[in-house]
């Protein structure tokens, strides 16, 4: 083996290399990274969120299709879900027992799109849904993932649970997600109807 000019081996010098390499791409890396800060969602409060809504429903998911559309002059991938209405929980009932509501997001042949914080209606799961009416255009999911509850069964009665799309959020007491999250249906009805009031 052939001693290098310093009287080490040539692959010791070598690491000596990397190593020192590794040490200023490292201290650069640190040097020049900027401290991520995260954003919270403001919750809305659940006087906010029922007023304004359209309808307040029990429902369940049974149909949905994604498409192309303009929304705010941009082409996006919208979803409609058909809703089978199961109750009306706020003041004012769907005149039928089906309701089609728009979210943000889907998927059309191999391209998906993913609106973070919209609501997430997947097919078959009962929820409390919160849907809102638009001056001209479909109905909706108000305030997006806080507007949605799925439910699941706890000792026999339907459950409210919080969106699996919600992000991070500030919520305070008289929050909707704070008011409604693991409350049973018929506690989260009192409360919507004592608001609606």
């Amino acid at each position: 083996m052939k001693a290098s000019p310093r009287g080490g081996s040539g692959s010791a010098a070598w690491s000596r290399r990397r190593f020192v390499g590794a040490c200023l791409a490292a201290s650069a890396g640190l040097t020049l990274t900027r401290v991520a800060e995260a954003s919270l969602a403001r919750a809305i409060s659940l006087e906010t969120l029922v007023r304004t809504s359209h309808h307040v429903v029990f429902a369940t998911p049974v149909e949905a299709s994604s498409r192309w559309e303009q929304v705010a002059g941009r082409k996006r991938i919208v979803t409609y879900t058909r809703l089978l209405v199961s109750e009306s929980l706020g003041a004012i009932a769907p005149e039928e027992s089906e309701l089609m509501v728009r979210t943000l997001g889907g998927q059309v042949g191999d391209i998906g799109q993913i609106v973070h914080g919209e609501a997430e209606l997947a097919l078959n799961r009962p929820s409390v849904l919160f849907v809102g009416l638009a001056s001209q255009g479909p109905l909706f999911i108000q305030a997006m993932s806080q507007g949605e509850y799925p439910t699941r069964e706890h000792q026999g009665e339907p459950q409210l649970r919080l969106s699996p799309r919600l992000s991070e959020i500030d919520a305070d007491a008289r929050s909707a997600v704070r008011l409604l999250n693991e409350r049973q249906l018929s506690a989260a009805r009192k409360l919507i109807q004592e608001v609606s009031r």
